[in-house]
């Protein structure tokens, strides 16, 4: 069965990326969703060898750079669609491949330590500009989007210079205001994983402002649901929730001069690669590469924070799950790449030690991912230490007993009791 935008290609030629929209046997004779399947690995490309020979691939909503080279040949094979050859849109020229392709490689200009005093200073710049943008949509007045470049381009060169610094304040750095916190650290994490994506510093600035935008809508939602998490609410309060995605397109499409990216983030930072998300339904390539990464990072931080008074997961537990999760609608790719981006043990996450001790993570080593700066805030009782003490695994001598220091599990945020602002803000 095919359309004016599928294909029929044979399973062992198919490539991570693809979107199946029909079998060559029944769905119902196979364990797959009768709505299609989203190749994302080779391990899919042998499972579906043991149901199919071959399959239809829906161009439209499979990724470009996946179907590009069999389109080129499709000319000589009698089965390929013959009036796939279309110009490309503007969409379609912001692939997911272009995106992998690096630009720019970052390096370190300087230490995190020395990076902290700039980093402190956009942190509370970047507040600030948040606290102006929620007047104004209280007073009904226009957001200065000049400004709010600006203001996003002193956190951009921050996190050029060094990420670990604005990492480390987005994970222990508050405003008291939970709404304020949480654009902060989205806008944060966009641009430190730009960074290591080596974005152009233009496309660096777009990524911040649509993380510190991307849910500007929960402003006008009930105050009492504004902060929830999704597994916190209940039915009705989800379906009030899900009216932030239109109450935000209200507020940035208002905004003569919003890039179209972040205006894409805004809209698109809930729908899912495989159709299952809102408000749209969109599918795999339909979704801007921008709003699939602010979606990871999104689910990222549902995850390693908690409700109020209780522990999220831990980083590495809340890792696999996006991972799990990339077979239900967050495209696999980007979270290697974001796995990759804040390591095993993220920036400012709280470790246990051989010891027994606890600590901070305050800076990644970029070559020994497991041999990070910490600072040791807790004993073996995870009693706090009135001095707390920092090392650098690296060339940390023994422990205090007389073993040399290997972190063996990371904590949840608020483990334990342990709040790490006390120790090091």
């Amino acid at each position: 069965m095919t359309s004016n935008s599928t294909i029929e290609i044979f399973v062992n030629d198919l490539q991570p990326g693809m979107y199946i929209s029909d079998l060559d046997r029944p769905w119902l004779e196979t364990p797959y969703p009768i709505q299609g399947i989203l190749i994302q690995s080779q391990h899919d490309i042998d499972e579906l060898q043991r149901y199919c020979k071959h399959v239809y691939v829906d161009i439209d909503r499979s990724e470009p750079f996946s179907v590009q080279q069999h389109l080129s040949g499709a000319s000589h094979d009698s089965r390929a669609i013959s009036n796939q050859e279309k110009p490309p849109t503007l969409h379609e020229t912001k692939s997911l491949d272009s995106l992998l392709q690096r630009v720019n490689t970052y390096s370190d200009i300087c230490t995190a330590a020395q990076e902290i005093p700039a980093a402190t200073e956009a942190y509370n710049i970047v507040s600030t500009l948040f606290t102006d943008i929620s007047t104004n949509l209280e007073c009904n007045t226009r957001i200065n989007m000049r400004v709010a470049h600006e203001v996003v381009d002193t956190l951009r060169e921050s996190v050029i210079r060094n990420p670990d610094a604005a990492l480390l304040l987005a994970q222990l750095k508050t405003t008291g205001k939970e709404l304020y916190d949480n654009a902060i650290k989205t806008s944060i994490h966009l641009l430190a994983f730009g960074r290591h994506l080596g974005l152009p510093h233009k496309e660096l600035t777009i990524l911040g402002l649509g993380g510190l935008l991307m849910d500007i809508g929960k402003q006008r939602l009930p105050k009492e649901i504004q902060g929830k998490k999704n597994m916190s609410l209940t039915p009705d309060e989800r379906k009030l929730m899900k009216q932030h995605i239109a109450h935000g397109e209200e507020i940035i499409t208002q905004l003569s001069d919003t890039p179209e990216e972040v205006v894409k983030i805004v809209l698109q930072h809930h729908e899912r690669e495989n159709g299952n998300g809102y408000p749209s339904g969109l599918y795999a390539n339909q979704l801007h590469p921008y709003a699939r990464m602010a979606a990871i990072i999104d689910c990222y931080e549902e995850l390693i924070w908690g409700e109020s008074g209780t522990p999220g997961i831990k980083p590495f537990q809340a890792l696999k799950e996006l991972k799990d999760n990339a077979q239900n609608g967050l495209n696999y790719t980007l979270v290697e790449q974001f796995s990759q981006c804040i390591g095993m043990f993220p920036i400012g996450s709280l470790i246990e030690l051989n010891s027994g001790e606890v600590a901070i993570i305050l800076t990644h080593n970029r070559t020994q991912r497991f041999l990070p700066q910490i600072m040791i805030i807790c004993d073996a009782q995870k009693k706090p230490y009135g001095h707390p003490v920092t090392l650098d695994l690296r060339i940390a001598g023994k422990n205090p007993n007389g073993v040399k220091y290997v972190i063996v599990n990371d904590l949840p945020q608020g483990a334990y009791g342990i709040d790490p602002k006390k120790y090091y803000l």
